[in-house]
């Protein structure tokens, strides 16, 4: 998922379960000793490349997301720890699959786990962590939670199917210029969407909430990853010191979608004349930019990424949640956005 300008304390609270649930998981092979698993903490930032310790600051959103949902339904953190590690795992193997298709060779300070040990293995690496996000579950839940065990891996693998769609549309996107916004939407909900959508259902579904609350939830969640996915993208473009890679491998941003969809057709063959170049330069970006201000892309964009927000809330106020629970999701809908609209 794209990264949040800042992370609200509720959050922050949850970080020691999931790690140790993390942690926990690491040690569920036979043979944890493998290097197999060390790309794998790598992948997590525990080691360096040579398997030493790595002091990084991994801040897990979507599993805390999921610990945060199961809290605000009465759920206990002991029994959802490991459900919330499970979709950070998910989370993780998307990660490496993605930073391979589209060759990024760095992430979160140090290199892809692809750029490091090749393709192949990056590959087995990306796998083996959504195994070990089943395993998770699996091997953790006991008692009366044996009941949540069906409905558990459901989401879980309806989260990990629907990312993989929503990552199809994505590459195929890539190649055209006559890109829609319901097209675009499609892509976010899946790609985007999907992950934080799992979480927030995943939280539900540990709690023990009925069906029409786990949807209401999983909704909430999709919308906060489409926002927070449309926002990042308007920073891309306007902000400070963003990196820059998504908007130089051809993905069609919400901005330029919006330019391309309504824009004169000057400036949809300006568009075009950059994004079918054979490789984009950061310089074009500069180009790029004053188009899409011509067009007035950046207002619409802005009003897409708060229509998702607005539809977020609308999905958690079906729920029972108290008006205090609902505002704490309205700051974090603020960290994800990096708005304070709500």
């Amino acid at each position: 998922m794209p990264d949040a300008p800042w992370t609200p304390d509720s959050l922050r609270a949850h970080q020691p379960p999931i790690e140790s649930a993390l942690r926990a998981s690491l040690e569920l092979p036979k043979d944890p000793a493998l290097p197999l698993y060390r790309m794998m903490r790598y992948q997590l930032g525990w080691v360096d490349g040579a398997g030493e310790d790595r002091n990084a600051e991994t801040f897990r959103w979507l599993g805390a997301i999921c610990l945060e949902a199961s809290a605000s339904l009465g759920g206990h953190p002991e029994q959802c720890a490991p459900i919330a590690a499970a979709i950070e795992l998910l989370g993780e193997s998307a990660a490496v699959h993605e930073e391979m298709q589209t060759a990024t060779q760095q992430r979160a300070g140090q290199d892809a786990v692809w750029w490091v040990w090749g393709p192949a293995q990056a590959i087995n690496a990306g796998d083996g962590l959504y195994a070990l996000a089943r395993l998770s579950i699996l091997d953790t839940l006991s008692g009366d939670a044996v009941a949540l065990l069906p409905a558990t891996l459901s989401e879980l693998d309806t989260a990990a199917l629907e990312y993989y769609q929503g990552q199809y549309h994505d590459l195929q996107l890539q190649e055209r210029v006559d890109v829609t916004e319901q097209q675009y939407m499609r892509m976010a909900r899946g790609k985007y969407g999907a992950l934080l959508g799992g979480a927030m259902a995943l939280g539900a579904v540990s709690a023990g909430a009925d069906e029409a609350t786990v949807g209401a939830f999983r909704e909430a969640g999709i919308e906060m990853g489409v926002a927070s996915l449309i926002a990042s993208e308007e920073r891309l473009f306007w902000g400070e010191g963003e990196e820059t890679g998504r908007a130089l491998n051809k993905s069609k941003l919400y901005p330029v979608v919006a330019a391309l969809q309504d824009g004169t057709l000057a400036q949809k063959r300006a568009l075009g004349g950059y994004y079918f170049k054979r490789v984009m330069e950061r310089d074009d970006l500069t180009g790029i930019r004053a188009v899409l201000e011509e067009a007035g892309a950046r207002e619409r964009t802005r009003a897409a990424r708060d229509r998702a927000a607005r539809s977020a809330i609308v999905a958690l106020e079906r729920t029972d949640l108290t008006l205090i629970q609902l505002d704490g999701w309205g700051e974090i809908l603020n960290a994800l956005t990096g708005e304070a609209w709500v």
